[in-house]
């Protein structure tokens, strides 16, 4: 640690130092200097006034006895009292330093923009984690952190305590105890979920740090999953620390969030088919059975998030949809005319897909749109700033909504952004989209609006004059078309067309509409 945070012999740095740094305990050091120096002053003028009677009343030698035996004493709690605080100044050259925001180079040389604090995120790692900034040269701000095990052993992260915390949100949602350790097996999940798969060579070198013969083993704390993490990721060798620290804390923000409901983060999404061919699917799985986006996947979260299916990433142009028409719903790329359709106006700016357990039905005639439903679940629109493939499932919160007209039928468009998304804390309602992503809501309903004129068609219409609705209308609208989803299992399990399929505990869906292969 003190190699990492520039600490000289002289002012190591420990938590028990640090634990007394704290307002509590350095008020209480106040009082205590205060109390022993009011003592010491107390026996110094109760001296001085018996050496004034002593040398009034100098026959009486009781009194200069007296008087020299309280002077001795005074002069020792004065010498007791300045050793004490000798002793704690120089625990506290760390602390004030670093008040004045520097610390210690190697050499005890202050070195300006360097602090050590325990803010609420590193609290929430522990009380044994701290938060280390520095400002360098250049203006850069760099943020580390410095954990200390149960043991004692302490640990240098150059990451922020809100990356490692959900780091271990991870890691503990792969505890199987209440030992807290994973399996070696476990890291090489992680590190496949992440997309950076560890080789058979990586993998005894992970065997041989963690000092076990068994994959399935659990034996691997939090602290000693960091200390390997640490290692494996060393920015040594990129001084910006992008590559080495920044892809993996966007993907295990991803990660954590998609853990965060074990049946969802069970379920994976398997390719089938050439891409470029009309037989390419993307079929649900779970446990090896297969299930359906559209009727399994529920609509909301326990946190009030939302589910979102994405069918077709942003910056790319084939139509893949959910086949509502298909056995177990898979995605597919949409087909006209015997021809794979693409958008032809230019790549999507947003991610595109919808919300499960909904359904615009085309016998409700809208009263914003006055038009019937497009017989589809509805569609959303994802707004983050990062790519999500086909067939992931995102939560997301619900901001605004878009009164599409499409062909004479409503085609409602939800606009979202992903909670694991670096704006999300920040964005509530339809406002704070423009806010945040200037012009983005008219760039929005200009290209709904022309995508179709780049086939030879007719402009597109909108409710509301085209006007963008907020956050509230939006979850009413989807409230309705959950409803109306609802009615339509409830008619279509009456008319016996709703097959079940087993799986454990659970119940997957089989409902396949009409023929969904034209508009």
């Amino acid at each position: 640690f003190d190699a990492q945070i520039g600490c000289s012999q002289e002012h190591q740095l420990n938590l028990s130092r640090l634990r007394r740094l704290r307002p509590g305990r350095r008020l209480s050091m106040a009082k205590g200097r205060r109390w022993l120096l009011l003592l010491g002053g107390i026996l110094v003028t109760g001296s001085q006034i018996f050496r004034a009677e002593a040398m009034v009343l100098p026959e009486k030698a009781t009194v200069e006895t007296m008087a020299s035996l309280l002077a001795a004493l005074a002069n020792l709690c004065v010498a007791v009292a300045m050793i004490f605080l000798v002793s704690k100044l120089a625990t506290l050259d760390f602390q004030g330093i670093r008040g004045r925001g520097a610390s210690i180079d190697a050499s005890g040389a202050p070195v300006m923009g360097r602090q050590v604090s325990q803010t609420k995120e590193a609290s929430e790692l522990g009380p044994n984690a701290y938060e280390v900034s520095e400002e360098k040269k250049d203006g850069r701000k760099t943020v580390s952190t410095y954990l200390q095990s149960k043991t004692g052993e302490s640990i240098m992260i150059q990451d922020s305590p809100d990356a490692i915390k959900n780091m271990k949100s991870v890691f503990m949602r792969l505890c199987q105890s209440s030992k807290e350790q994973i399996s070696v097996g476990d890291v090489v999940k992680v590190h496949n979920l992440l997309g950076e798969p560890i080789d058979e060579d990586e993998e005894k070198q992970l065997m041989e740090f963690f000092k076990t013969n068994s994959k399935s083993t659990a034996c691997i704390t939090f602290d000693m999953f960091m200390r390997w993490w640490s290692e494996l990721h060393d920015s040594s060798a990129d001084p910006d620390q992008y590559y080495s620290n920044e892809r993996y804390r966007q993907r295990f923000k991803v990660l954590h969030s998609r853990l965060k409901d074990p049946k969802l983060a069970q379920i994976t999404a398997v390719k089938e088919g050439d891409v470029s061919s009309r037989r390419f699917r993307v079929w649900f799985e779970c446990d090896g059975t297969g299930l359906s986006p559209w009727h399994d996947i529920p609509l909301r979260n326990a946190d009030g998030s939302y589910n979102f299916v994405c069918e077709i990433p942003k910056w790319t142009r084939k139509k893949y949809e959910i086949a509502t028409g298909e056995a177990m719903n898979p995605i597919k790329q949409d087909v006209k005319n015997g021809v794979l359709r693409e958008y032809k106006w230019g790549d999507m700016l947003f991610n595109y897909g919808a919300f499960p357990q909904t359904w615009e039905d085309p016998k409700h005639v809208s009263e914003d749109t006055g038009c019937p439903g497009d017989n589809d679940p509805v569609d959303v629109i994802e707004l983050g700033s990062r790519q999500r493939p086909v067939g992931s499932i995102t939560a997301v919160k619900i901001l605004g909504v878009i009164a599409m007209i499409d062909d004479d039928e409503t085609d409602w468009k939800v606009l979202t952004i992903a909670l694991d998304d670096d704006k999300a804390q920040n964005m509530h309602d339809l406002g704070d989209v423009d806010a945040h992503f200037p012009g983005m809501t008219s760039a929005l309903t200009d290209w709904l609006r022309m995508y179709k004129t780049a086939e030879g068609k007719k402009e597109n219409k909108f409710g509301f004059g085209g006007k963008p609705q907020g956050a509230a209308f939006a979850r009413k609208i989807v409230d309705e078309t959950h409803q109306s989803w609802r009615k339509l299992m409830a008619a279509a399990d009456e008319k016996g067309k709703v097959k079940k399929v087993a799986s454990g505990a659970n119940l997957y869906t089989d409902l396949a509409l009409g023929d969904d292969d034209e508009d």
